[in-house]
């Protein structure tokens, strides 16, 4: 008896998606310059194969700004093609990826200065510059 040895898997259904997500992200875009309403997509939430994972990242393509950020685990923020529209990534130290998001704002809302660190650098910065003598400044 022969068993047929299958040699490649077969293609990964397509959902369709990725054309419902950029039809999304218009709408998002054209909200966010006509009323400032920002939007966040959290693609996690929505079934993609991963050709179409790849396919969305080709379409959507790569800005000028990108960021990293080490704050619970290292995260990229990264402006698409399209001014106002940006591709979030968390991951853990390890480079398990936490999240993955498209974020439709003027800057994402993860590199916003928060008020509290904001009060907490102002505190930092007065103490410096109280002169430990009459010409120095604490380090």
């Amino acid at each position: 008896m022969n068993i047929p040895i299958l040699r490649e898997c077969p293609p990964t259904p397509r959902t369709g998606n990725v054309v419902l997500l950029l039809n999304e992200v218009r709408h998002a875009l054209d909200r966010l310059l006509h009323t400032g309403e920002g939007t966040t997509i959290d693609l996690s939430t929505i079934p993609m194969a991963p050709q179409e994972q790849a396919e969305l990242d080709a379409v959507l393509g790569v800005g000028e700004v990108t960021a990293t950020l080490t704050a619970s685990g290292p995260s990229e923020v990264q402006e698409t093609a399209y001014p106002g529209v940006w591709r979030l990534t968390h991951k853990t130290d390890e480079g398990r990826t936490l999240g993955r998001y498209i974020e439709i704002a003027a800057i994402p809302a993860i590199l916003l200065a928060q008020p509290a660190d904001m009060a907490a650098g102002l505190a930092r910065l007065t103490h410096q510059l109280i002169p430990t003598s009459e010409h120095e400044v604490t380090p």
